[in-house]
C-alpha cells in the first residue's frame, strides 16, 4: 500500500484550528521530557489562535496535508517582525520559527521537504532557527541538513534556546 499524497500549500486563518491540534500532538512529547511547564508555556503562550493570527499577517506559513488533514507546519519570518524581543541578538535574521510534523507522519520526508521549502523563500544568505536545549531529535535533523550551532541564551528559568545558522548562498 503506497503512502498517501502529501499536499503542501500556504497557510491561512481557516487553519488556525489545525495548528492548535498539531501544537497539542507536538508539544507535549517533545517537550514535556526537557520541562514540562516549558511544555505547556509553548501551548498556552505560542500556540494560540491571537499568535497564529499575527503571524499569519506578518509571515509566510506552508502547511502539509494528507487526505485534508494538516499534518506539518513550517513558518518564517525576521526578527524584526517577532512578537517576542530578543535583546541579545543584533541584526534582522530570517528565522524559521516553526517546523513541526504530527508524530503519526514522521520519517515520511515532510521535514525535510517543508524545510526545503522554507529555504527557497529567503532573501538573505542565512536561515537561522532556535531549537530548546535538550531536544536532541531536532538537533540531529538540522544538523544533518547543514545548520550548526551558533549561540546559547539561556534565562535560568526556562530551558536554553540553541539558535543553529545555514548559510544557503
Amino acid at each position: 500500500m503506497a503512502d498517501p499524497v502529501v499536499t503542501v500549500r500556504s497557510g491561512t486563518l481557516d487553519d488556525v484550528p489545525a495548528f492548535r491540534a498539531l501544537g497539542e500532538a507536538v508539544v507535549p512529547p517533545t517537550y514535556g521530557p526537557i520541562d514540562a511547564a516549558y511544555a505547556r508555556r509553548m501551548l498556552d503562550e505560542w500556540w494560540v489562535p491571537e499568535v497564529f493570527e499575527t503571524s499569519l499577517a506578518r509571515n509566510p506559513h506552508l502547511v502539509a496535508e494528507v487526505d485534508g488533514e494538516v499534518v506539518a507546519l513550517a513558518n518564517l519570518g525576521r526578527l524584526s517582525q517577532s512578537y517576542r524581543d530578543f535583546p541579545h541578538v543584533s541584526g534582522d535574521r530570517e528565522v524559521m520559527w516553526k517546523l513541526y510534523v504530527h508524530p503519526d507522519h514522521h520519517g515520511r520526508g515532510i521535514g525535510s521537504r517543508l524545510l526545503a521549502d522554507v529555504e527557497a523563500m529567503v532573501e538573505g544568505d542565512e536561515l537561522w532557527l532556535e531549537v530548546v536545549d535538550g531536544n536532541d531529535q531536532a538537533f540531529a535533523f538540522y544538523r544533518a541538513r547543514g545548520f550548526e550551532e551558533v549561540e546559547r541564551v539561556t534565562d535560568h528559568e526556562w530551558p536554553a534556546d540553541v539558535w543553529m545558522m545555514k548559510r544557503l548562498r
